[in-house]
Formats: structure tokens, C-alpha cells, sequence
């Protein structure tokens, strides 16, 4: 499969699982899903700590690996900025909008804020099982600062931005 091919096949799944989502989550009300303005302060404030932790983890575990350009470099510029699009928008926006902000929603009035944030956290690590124990367990930190993102902003846009611009970080 040529490298084009490969990063269109990841913007349409990505793409299409997002599309999924909106539209089985259509009928839940906005505050629910967090689909609401973020309060910018605790926005900008879990921004920076989230960076500061991304920063902060792969100094002390070298969960990112060395920086190498030679793959998007040897790349076609379509397949790259198709990889970017499907790994560090599309991707983070379904699984936040899946975890943050249906799950999230659904769970919180049942069990409570602590255990929804937990029980996110964990599931949402779960999907990145072919990952190392020491990066899961960073994944679940991840997890919890998402989730407690989306608790005191009330929105799942904050939790997007985070998961884009860490994934922007990862990605390279």
C-alpha cells in the first residue's frame, strides 16, 4: 500500500468514526456531551500543565523516542499532511468526544465525578494497549488531567485541544 494510500485510509476511518459519533450522539443534550463553551481561564490553565506534563513525562520515561525527520521527509507532503490531519485532529476529537464527552455525560450522574474521571481515564488506556506498561501508565495520567479538564470547564473542548496539541508533540 503506497504511503498516500495508507494516510488517506487513516483520515477516512478517523474521519468516519468522528461522523459516527456526532451522529449517534445527536440526540443527547449539549451540556451532556460538554459540546459548550469552555471557561478560558481553567482552559488556559490545564493547557499549560497538560504541556508542562507531556514535557515533563518524556524527559523522565522517553515515551516521544528520538526526533526523526527522515520519514516525513521521504514522505509524499500528501500522505504527511493526511497523517497529521487523521493522528492530531480527527483522532483526538473522536476519542474525546467519545470519552470526555458521551461517557463522561452518561457516567458522571451515576457514579459520581472521581470515578467517571477514573473509570475514562482507564478505559480510554485500554485503547492504547500495544504500548509499554511505563507509556500506559502515562497514558492514564493523561487520562485523568483530561478528565478533570472536562469536570471543571464543564466542555469537551478543552480536552480536544489538549489531546491535539499533545498528539501534535507525539506525532513527530
Amino acid at each position: 500500500m503506497s504511503a498516500i494510500t495508507s494516510a488517506a485510509m487513516k483520515v477516512a476511518v478517523s474521519g468516519g468514526a468522528l461522523a459516527i459519533v456526532l451522529f449517534r450522539t445527536r440526540e443527547v443534550p449539549r451540556e451532556r456531551m460538554g459540546l459548550v463553551r469552555p471557561l478560558i481561564v481553567p482552559s488556559l490553565l490545564f493547557v499549560v500543565v497538560y504541556l508542562g506534563w507531556m514535557l515533563a513525562s518524556d524527559a523522565a520515561l522517553d515515551w516521544r523516542g528520538a526526533w526523526d525527520w527522515r520519514p516525513w521527509l521521504a514522505a509524499p507532503l500528501a500522505a504527511s499532511a493526511m497523517r497529521v490531519i487523521a493522528v492530531c485532529f480527527l483522532g483526538p476529537a473522536v476519542e474525546e468526544l467519545l470519552f470526555r464527552g458521551f461517557l463522561f455525560g452518561w457516567l458522571q450522574p451515576r457514579i459520581g465525578t472521581a470515578f467517571t474521571i477514573a473509570a475514562t481515564a482507564a478505559s480510554w488506556a485500554v485503547l492504547h494497549y500495544e504500548y509499554s506498561w511505563q507509556v500506559i501508565l502515562v497514558i492514564v495520567v493523561d487520562g485523568i488531567l483530561l478528565g478533570l479538564a472536562r469536570w471543571r470547564t464543564r466542555s469537551v473542548i478543552t480536552p480536544i485541544v489538549m489531546h491535539m496539541l499533545y498528539n501534535l508533540y507525539a506525532i513527530w
